[in-house]
């Protein structure tokens, strides 16, 4: 099976579950996809106030050699929980499939958990104590809610996307396993 293969199956499958879920947990989704975005926004907002960007442009992303496993089922909730359209990579790049000519497919608030919470140390020498400690106070809240969000869905959806189709073989098949009454 190829890149993009399991790629759009993991995608159909989130998509698949996002729309089966209880309605009683609509509430619960929207609310933990908002405070998911409002914390990798505010990540971003801290290396933004010492031009972390500028910096990633110079090392030509180093840190992304390896991210095509970290777009999550949580990060495909949220933008499913917002009404967009979900982005195409391209599994033809040498470095991480999600970023273009342009800089990375998604916006700050939708980024990949690895992507937003991992700091380098150039940029974490950067930030002054009080900045640091605000990084990794936010960083902690948003494991948790990745936590949470994966409980909603039964933890089937807890590794990349790519990766779940390899983990999670009745993806392939006609769905998830029926448990007898």
């Amino acid at each position: 099976m190829t890149e993009r293969e399991k790629w759009e199956l993991g995608v159909a499958a989130v998509k698949d579950e996002f729309a089966a879920h209880s309605p009683s947990l609509g509430g619960l989704i929207k609310n933990c996809a908002a405070e998911i975005k409002s914390c990798k926004e505010s990540l971003h907002q801290i290396g933004s106030g010492v031009a972390a960007a500028e910096i990633c442009a110079r090392c030509g992303g180093e840190c992304c050699k390896s991210g095509k496993n970290h777009v999550r089922a949580v990060d495909i909730v949220v933008y499913l929980n917002d009404g967009r359209e979900i982005f195409t990579p391209s599994f033809e790049r040498e470095i991480c499939p999600y970023l273009d000519d342009d800089g990375c497919l998604m916006g700050p608030e939708y980024r990949p958990f690895n992507c937003v919470t991992f700091i380098c140390e150039q940029v974490e020498g950067l930030l002054d104590a009080g900045e640091k400690e605000r990084f990794y106070a936010v960083e902690r809240r948003l494991r948790v809610l990745y936590g949470e969000m994966e409980q909603i869905f039964d933890n089937r959806f807890r590794y990349g996307i790519l990766s779940v189709c390899e983990r999670q073989p009745w993806l392939a098949s006609a769905g998830p396993p029926v448990e007898a009454p």
